[in-house]
């Protein structure tokens, strides 16, 4: 077959090609409606994790829960751990600088 004749011949082709491509073909919207029916039923439930387990990733997990507990006990124990005596002028007029919520406290030791 000579060369000629096969261009012909996709020439006659393009014009079917080219009306195939023009109307692709869609899916009926009852198939679509069982492919989807079948894809929900083998998707697996999301497992549902206890409140303490969801609340320490919202913190950050363990080592900041450890931080947060450390940094409490901290704040607890500064705050009950005032110094009671062999406080001097100096210091007591610090302190009430710092928290002047404590000169009532502190105005009997001068």
């Amino acid at each position: 077959m000579p060369m000629s004749d096969d261009r012909r011949e996709d020439v006659r082709l393009e014009a079917f090609f080219e009306a195939a491509r023009a109307t692709p073909p869609e899916p009926s919207p009852a198939l679509m409606a069982a492919v989807l029916r079948a894809a929900e039923g083998l998707q697996p439930a999301a497992p549902r994790a206890p409140l303490t387990a969801r609340l320490r990733e919202a913190f950050g997990g363990w080592p900041a829960l450890a931080g947060l507990a450390t940094a409490a006990a901290a704040g607890v124990w500064i705050g009950t751990a005032l110094p009671e005596a062999g406080i001097g002028a100096a210091e007591a007029a610090y302190l009430v600088d710092v928290a002047p919520e404590l000169a009532f406290d502190l105005a009997g030791d001068f």
